[in-house]
């Protein structure tokens, strides 16, 4: 993948904000209902393996498989999600030269995509529901925080396509700490209360301070995994891996005088690694986020059960009733990427709770 074009001249401008400054614009305006934009839906005659040529045939036909056996479909979800992306008219211009790898990974993370916007919308309908186990402070927080999480897939997608992989690693290092802090919401009734209560820039660097900043919301969450028995492997390959990638996205984000990896001097197979690199991170980060939050409480689980049984709203848009089903989808797509490190046929075996 070398570059893209834009078939929309009108595309609105990404604006990035510091993580405390998200914090407190969150934080502030926490009762507006943070949906999915309506007004950039796809065309529906648009097939949907247009999206993504090149796919490799065995890893269509198993997710379309997985979607149909629980009654979902799939092209519709797409719509609905990903096609009310603002970087849904960037069509990428691949370069595959026989290898459907940076489509295939492109594709996964967008199934991940999929899954969270799923759970914005599932928070929406979670908050104005009184037949929820986690605690609406809970929901209220989840829902603002998978919006800004959304709007960074949404810039991150526009950027892969566009081949410019040190700004979108800038996002990926970004979205990981919300996955941290996401994670830490589902466990910590109390801290997703204090987060929602935050109404000054003071206290929103305060709340980052004490309980994000530094790593704390992933050592918070690896603590909790060990209590329920999902101890975080500290000392593996996957924890080495994992390190030596943060400190690659930290590269991104501060400046030095170091020739950055990520020049237009590279060749473009190199630059697409990187982007694929980065894909590749953020989709299982998000994909660890539906499993992990699975596993932190049987509470989250039971409310997306909850929300699936009630009674479509009248708007129509029953998205997030699905997130239940969409939920396994997403954990069976992780045991393909634990078991062979991209989106080929799974052989490790992974339980939701």
């Amino acid at each position: 993948m070398r570059g893209g074009r834009s078939t929309n001249s009108d595309l609105p401008t990404f604006h990035a904000l510091s993580d405390q400054g998200s914090l407190i614009v969150l934080s502030q305006i926490s009762r507006i209902d943070f949906a999915m934009p309506t007004n950039f839906i796809a065309p529906a005659h648009l097939p949907f393996e247009a999206n993504y040529p090149g796919l490799s045939p065995q890893l269509l036909a198993r997710t379309r498989q997985m979607w149909s056996a629980r009654g979902l479909d799939l092209d519709n979800v797409w719509r609905n999600t990903i096609g009310r992306f603002r970087s849904v008219h960037v069509v990428g211009d691949w370069d595959l030269a026989n290898d459907s790898g940076p489509v295939d990974q492109f594709f996964m993370f967008e199934q991940a995509a999929i899954w969270l916007a799923s759970l914005n919308a599932t928070a929406g309908a979670a908050v104005n529901s009184r037949d929820t186990r986690l605690t609406n402070p809970q929901w209220r927080a989840l829902h603002a925080l998978t919006f800004r999480m959304i709007e960074q897939l949404d810039a991150i997608r526009l950027l892969f396509l566009t081949g410019l992989p040190t700004p979108s690693m800038q996002i990926a290092r970004s979205i990981s700490e919300d996955v941290d802090m996401a994670l830490a919401f589902v466990s910590r009734p109390k801290l997703a209360a204090r987060f929602i209560e935050c109404t000054t820039v003071e206290e929103a660097n305060e709340f980052w301070r004490r309980h994000i900043s530094g790593g704390r919301a992933f050592k918070a969450v690896s603590e909790q995994l060990y209590r329920v028995g999902l101890e975080f492997d500290q000392t593996g390959e996957y924890a080495a891996w994992r390190k030596n990638v943060k400190a690659i996205l930290g590269t991104a984000v501060h400046s030095s005088f170091r020739t950055p990896e990520t020049t237009a001097g590279q060749p473009p197979e190199a630059q697409s690694r990187q982007n694929s690199d980065c894909l590749y991170f953020v989709t299982l980060r998000l994909q660890e986020m539906c499993a992990y939050a699975h596993g932190l409480t049987d509470r989250f689980g039971a409310d997306l059960e909850a929300v699936q049984r009630a009674d479509q709203p009248a708007s129509g848009d029953d998205l997030g009733r699905l997130t239940a089903r969409i939920s396994r989808i997403t954990v069976e797509q992780l045991r393909w990427t634990l078991a062979t490190g991209d989106a080929e046929e799974p052989t490790a075996s992974y339980q939701m709770h």
